[in-house]
């Protein structure tokens, strides 16, 4: 069967309406691990300060609804996913310290994943704190343009994507002249 590697989310309570929660879902041979940055450090068996590694079963929501799948990667891609996912707990600088907002995050925590496997898979605007990079960060990631502050910031994703962060809201503007990429591979 290979490695499958799930991107889930739910509906965070009371702000459900305007933000969600993600976490990977690692899949190998029938069995499956729960990824994530929870809000409050070494709650379940296995954690790393905010990393926590099935926290609870694989797809149940976190009190707002169920979870649905957002993506699914298999493959070279899943394979690739997988290794960073295993190795965060060594390699996410950011294990020890949470912020709802401006972040870091649950969602800071898998966009930089995402980031790192060179996915072009970019989190919804209903993730917030994917897009945390300090309190005044820049990075350029192959296409991606990136400039932050927890006040306004802003995204492109050359060539379909604009957006505008207020308060690390996000105003998308999408182009959709080319079709997605899952995987550099």
């Amino acid at each position: 069967m290979g490695v499958i590697v799930q991107l889930r989310a739910a509906k965070i309570p009371v702000i459900g309406f305007m933000a969600v929660h993600y976490w990977f879902v690692i899949i190998k041979d029938s069995h499956c691990d729960r990824w994530e940055i929870w809000q409050r450090k070494n709650v379940g068996k296995i954690s790393w300060g905010h990393l926590h590694k099935n926290l609870m079963f694989y797809d149940s929501g976190v009190g707002n609804g169920p979870s649905w799948l957002e993506h699914e990667w298999a493959g070279k891609c899943a394979e690739l996913l997988a290794e960073i996912i295993e190795n965060s707990p060594k390699n996410y600088p950011d294990n020890h310290y949470y912020l709802y907002w401006p972040g870091p995050n649950s969602n800071t925590y898998i966009q930089s994943i995402l980031n790192q496997a060179e996915t072009n898979y970019f989190l919804s605007p209903w993730g917030i704190g994917k897009d945390y990079l300090g309190l005044i960060g820049w990075q350029k990631l192959g296409q991606v343009i990136q400039f932050s502050t927890p006040l306004f910031g802003f995204k492109f994703i050359w060539p379909k994507v604009f957006e505008l962060h207020f308060l690390t809201l996000t105003l998308p503007f999408k182009f959709n002249f080319f079709p997605d990429k899952n995987c550099r591979f």
